[in-house]
């Protein structure tokens, strides 16, 4: 049989998975030992954490009667602390709070209230009913009262190791501050942003408490009309959700609902609105569909070898045109690329033909050209040296936008192999590369230059940092890079990190220089989780030259390891 301690162990791994259902199971046989041994203290503490895991999977009856067995056994034993009684009553008063039972609730928090004030106790007890207390007067509506407590629960955890406590009442006070009269102390986003930093360090973004704030955090952009965003963190959250509460909970059903009203809401919206331009590769599209005929009309010989796409130079290309980017160089176009040799043979002809083409611009060029001008080599970089000779920025140009027709298929083949990105090795050392210039960069020189007093310095080396930890993030998705001034746009779209970026840098570009510290630390830690999930680190040293060296190790080329990695 196993022991209480093994089978508690097992049931918090679970709940630090933020698997309740999981961590059930293990807690009904603890409390049958624990019965079995007549050890009463130890039966109380597990009926009430048991009680916890039933309410949040919504079986409340059973936690209440969970609870009140815990009471009978506190009565029998006048030996146990007010305190104990205090967190015993706290637990039956936010489960009848779920239930909806709120006289009930409110009756047993605020009795357990008195108990600690009468002791002068402000200990995580006592901010655990500050935070039950404010919940119950939110769902009741008295949101003042529920934004003081709040606010005193976070003042009181801010000085203290309990990380994950404060970020849910960073979640909460986000909550309340949509419906006080009074100003907030920060911008609502800004108690998510909080929140969600310190839950990825601490339990990771697969537990349920970090879906939490996706969910709100999605509520938000709804408010601002960001619809797709708020899809998206929506989609993000459900199967969180799912596999942490099942899909019968309530907390599974009202995220679902919420997926779904937006997603109705945006084709509401885009059956209402007519789309006032196309993008340049809906244009580009539908030119290559004018060109492809004509070819096979009045060029057939060289129709087997063409390839017709919109790739290259130009936000069209990135699918970021819009219509500042009509201002110049914006045209209805696409590019007819063949090999050299068909290419020196029909140049001129097709020249001829394609000036003055009525149906739009048609850029020709032979497939080696466009090739060796992004990647320095007529059929793109194939050794590990190769590609180290290449910039991010660079490899994007040359595999982005979109090949509409390739009926030889040697364009598409060598865009294949580029965007099945860089060899590990040199993924690697690009990695700790750019990890040891975020350390230099925003860890050790930022700090320094603000003792210093020289403001123009750390902007610099804040700027530096930004623009690294965008490369970084890209490496880790295997992503490449694009031009300086698309990367922040690009790296949002990343499924690595890629909502950290969206919401990170801003904050730490918005803050006054003497607060970047917080920022940086809470992107370094992100970065160094993503690391550690992705097995390319096994330390949790926060200076990220250390990080590097972790990253360093896992290179296979004996040559490429060994080599300096401050130097690119």
């Amino acid at each position: 049989m196993e022991s209480i301690q093994s089978l508690l162990q097992q049931a918090h791994a679970l709940w630090r998975q933020g698997n309740e259902q999981g961590m059930i199971e293990y807690l009904e046989k603890v409390i049958h030992l624990c019965r079995l041994e007549h050890d009463d203290k130890k039966l109380i503490e597990i009926l009430n954490e048991y009680s916890g895991s039933l309410r949040n999977v919504g079986r409340y009856d059973e936690a209440i009667a969970a609870i009140n067995e815990s009471l009978q056994i506190f009565e029998k034993n006048k030996t146990y602390s007010p305190q104990t009684y205090a967190t015993i009553l706290i637990n039956l008063g936010n489960t009848y709070r779920e239930k909806k039972s709120y006289f009930e609730s409110e009756m047993y928090l605020l009795k357990a209230k008195e108990i600690f004030q009468s002791m002068g106790d402000t200990s995580y007890a006592y901010i655990g009913l500050l935070n039950n207390l404010a919940l119950l007067y939110q769902d009741t509506n008295n949101y003042d009262a529920a934004h003081k407590l709040q606010l005193e629960a976070v003042h009181l955890l801010e000085s203290t190791e309990y990380q994950v406590p404060l970020a849910i009442s960073y979640n909460n006070l986000y909550e309340i501050s949509k419906h006080i009269k009074e100003p907030s102390e920060l911008s609502p986003e800004i108690y998510l942003d909080k929140a969600a930093y310190i839950l990825q360090r601490e339990v990771g973004t697969s537990h349920p408490m970090y879906a939490a704030v996706l969910n709100n955090r999605a509520d938000y952009e709804i408010n601002q009309h960001h619809y797709d965003e708020a899809l998206q963190l929506y989609r993000e959250a459900l199967p969180i959700v799912k596999h942490n509460y099942g899909i019968e909970s309530q907390a599974y059903k009202s995220v679902q609902q919420n997926l779904e009203y937006v997603k109705d809401l945006i084709e509401t919206l885009q059956q209402s609105s007519k789309p006032f331009r196309k993008t340049g590769l809906e244009l580009g599209r539908e030119l290559s569909h004018y060109v492809a005929q004509d070819v096979e009309l009045n060029l057939p010989d060289i129709s087997p070898y063409i390839c017709l796409a919109l790739v290259g130079t130009g936000s069209e290309c990135l699918g970021y045109d819009d219509t500042v980017s009509e201002d110049h160089d914006f045209t209805k176009r696409c590019q007819l690329f063949l090999p050299d040799d068909i290419y020196k043979s029909y140049k001129d002809k097709l020249i001829s033909y394609f000036t003055n083409y009525s149906q739009g611009l048609v850029q020709l060029e032979s497939i080696s050209q466009f090739y060796k001008r992004y990647t320095l080599y007529p059929e793109g970089p194939q050794s590990p040296a190769e590609y180290r000779r290449i910039p991010q920025d660079l490899l994007c140009t040359a595999t982005n936008g979109e090949v509409f027709l390739d009926n030889l298929g040697t364009f598409t083949n060598i865009r294949q192999r580029l965007l099945t990105y860089y060899p590990e090795d040199i993924r690697l050392r690009k990695i700790a590369y750019e990890l040891n210039q975020l350390a230099q960069s925003g860890q050790y020189n930022l700090p320094r230059m603000l003792q210093r007093g020289d403001t123009v310095a750390a902007q610099l080396a804040l700027s530096q940092f930004v623009n690294h930890y965008m490369l970084a993030v890209h490496l880790l998705n295997k992503s490449y890079a694009p031009f300086y001034k698309w990367i922040y746009r690009h790296t949002c779209n990343l499924p690595i990190l890629g909502n950290t970026v969206k919401y990170g840098i801003p904050d730490v570009l918005n803050s006054s220089l003497n607060d970047t510290k917080h920022h940086i630390d809470h992107l370094c830690n992100a970065l160094i989780q993503e690391l550690q999930s992705h097995a390319l680190s096994n330390s949790s040293i926060d200076f990220l030259t250390y990080q590097a060296k972790e990253v360093m190790q896992r290179i296979q080329d004996q040559a490429l390891r060994t080599e300096d990695s401050w130097v690119e």
